[in-house]
């Protein structure tokens, strides 16, 4: 797992509030960094597995990355996105401009675009797109 990706996820499975959105998974909040996720994974749950994109944010003296990665939310088509769109928010507001640490980087800025529709046949989605940008130490 990517220093990005362990840092996103702990950030989401630590949170008590986004927790009681969702199912569990061996015995933590439904949060996967792999996609398709386990066959046996309940909804509500979440997905980031893999940048969006990577570009270099390099100046004269230093070398950076902006990184953009999808978390997609996505809870049972019950007739309402209440929770799906719950989930979605509560992601943007652990994720938007909120210093996180990455081992090996200096974070600069995190900023979420989205929620935007992601419905599937079954299930509510929506999608917070992360751009996050680092300087590399």
């Amino acid at each position: 797992m990517s220093a990005w990706t362990k840092t996103l996820y702990d950030a989401l499975v630590a949170d008590a509030t986004l927790a009681g959105l969702l199912s569990t998974y061996g015995g933590l909040p439904a949060v996967f960094t792999t996609d398709p996720v386990p066959g046996d994974a309940t909804l509500p749950y979440i997905v980031t597995a893999g940048e969006v994109s990577q570009a270099p944010f390099d100046t004269k003296l230093s070398r950076g990355r902006r990184i953009m990665r999808d978390v997609r939310c996505f809870a049972a088509a019950s007739g309402s996105a209440e929770t799906v769109e719950a989930i979605a928010e509560r992601v943007r507001e652990l994720l938007h401009r909120q210093p996180l640490v990455i081992p090996g980087f200096v974070w600069l800025i995190g900023e979420c675009s989205g929620p935007i529709v992601a419905d599937e046949p079954d299930a509510y989605g929506r999608v917070v797109t992360v751009t996050i940008t680092v300087e590399e130490l």
